[in-house]
């Protein structure tokens, strides 16, 4: 999906306006500033994060396009995930107005527990691949079961009849969503239990992308010093540490230097990371 010509200008302006900044709020003192040696990441990573951020152009524009484009997501996964659901409110509108305005309600919610069959069969094929419990599984199968058992009592206990292939799909979506339910519920939980990690650190929001942009071009500057001497592999996952881990870099034996960029276990100093 290409994003509006206005929009990628703002965002090409965006980005230029970041890299422009990080040369200059990097280069105008990395360049001459005596750095201790041996050479101290954690010293000269805490320079860059306390570095001033002033608005930069077309910034509000790409955050605003951020909330709408998830505005626009959530929007769009309601009917989605939670088709039945929205599907039995249309059949308790339907039961509310009566036969004569019932066609009105009932039609939108044909396409809506369509929508959800989709997606509780689309959770129970993914329970069948890997035959782990999720969140997710539970609360579609377990929303859309209830929904659908609610929606047949709605259409049983008033005067609107529903036809068609209504009253099937509503069936089939009860029926599937308890199986989905049931079979999760009784299964493992998926994954491993989540590792413990470190905080974050550094600026927030959309200024983090900066900092990330002036650290790697403080990196460039002292490798073009000969302060530090990396190869093309360490000079990567220099690159793609969190913000503000730098200074775990500090005083490692070969080893340990290794375990921390290769391994990527970033917060060994706050806990163990285990591996």
């Amino acid at each position: 999906m290409e994003l509006p010509k206005a929009v990628e200008s703002w965002a090409r302006k965006t980005d230029a306006a970041e890299v422009e900044w990080a040369r200059d709020a990097v280069d105008s003192w990395a360049r001459e500033r005596e750095f201790p040696q041996p050479f101290s990441w954690g010293e000269a990573e805490a320079a860059v994060l306390a570095r001033e951020y002033p608005p930069l152009p077309g910034s509000l524009v790409m955050r605003l396009v951020g909330v709408v484009a998830w505005v626009l997501i959530a929007v769009l996964a309601v009917p989605t995930v939670g088709g039945a659901v929205v599907g039995f409110a249309a059949i308790a509108a339907a039961a509310q107005d009566g036969q004569d305005a019932a066609n009105g309600w009932l039609s939108p919610a044909t396409v809506l527990f369509l929508f959800g069959l989709v997606s509780v069969g689309s959770m129970l094929s993914m329970w069948w691949e890997t035959r782990r419990r999720s969140p997710m599984l539970l609360a579609v199968a377990g929303t859309s079961a209830l929904a659908a058992v609610a929606s047949w009592a709605v259409l049983a206990l008033s005067p609107v009849s529903a036809e068609g292939w209504l009253p099937w799909l509503i069936i089939a979506t009860a029926l599937v969503g308890a199986v989905a339910f049931l079979l999760g519920a009784f299964s493992k939980p998926e994954g491993r239990a989540k590792r413990r990690k470190p905080p974050r650190r550094g600026p927030r929001g959309d200024k983090r992308a900066r900092a990330a942009k002036a650290r790697q071009r403080l990196l460039e500057v002292v490798l073009d010093r000969g302060l530090v001497y990396l190869d093309e592999a360490d000079l990567i996952r220099v690159g793609e540490m969190p913000l503000g881990y730098w200074n775990e870099l500090d005083g490692l034996s070969d080893r340990e230097w290794r375990r921390v960029l290769e391994r990527r276990h970033v917060g060994w100093r706050e806990f163990d990371a285990k591996g």
